[in-house]
């Protein structure tokens, strides 16, 4: 899961949360702070799937990201072996969201501990 390809949901999904934090940034900056976010998404999800991954599959599937594999791919195999991936997932955005949004609003109150 970690081509560097951002797919458009996930990019629109980025872009609202730099919204909904009420930062602004110039363009460049804007898609620096893209590409980072969706970096530690990915992990936050990859996190999330080993998680709830069932043991006999585990292996394999941190092999699918050792060797790069295509994102289709890596997906394609989680929902095939992960029960209620798509719960897994849509919570894992969810929970990203709110440790995102929790962390600009401590930062904007001085408290950058886990920023």
């Amino acid at each position: 899961m970690n081509n560097t390809e951002i797919p458009a949901e996930i990019r629109g999904f980025l872009e609202g949360l730099i919204a909904d934090s009420g930062r602004i940034y110039e363009p460049e900056m804007q898609e620096e702070k893209i590409k980072e976010l969706f970096i530690r998404l990915d992990s936050f999800i990859i996190s999330a799937i080993i998680e709830h991954m069932p043991p006999e599959h585990l292996d394999e599937f941190i092999k699918l990201n050792d060797e790069n594999k295509p994102r289709n791919e890596i997906e394609a195999f989680v929902k095939a072996h992960m029960p209620n991936a798509e719960a897994v997932f849509s919570k894992a955005f969810v929970d990203f969201r709110e440790l995102f949004l929790n962390n600009v609003s401590a930062a904007r109150n001085g408290n950058t501990k886990g920023v």
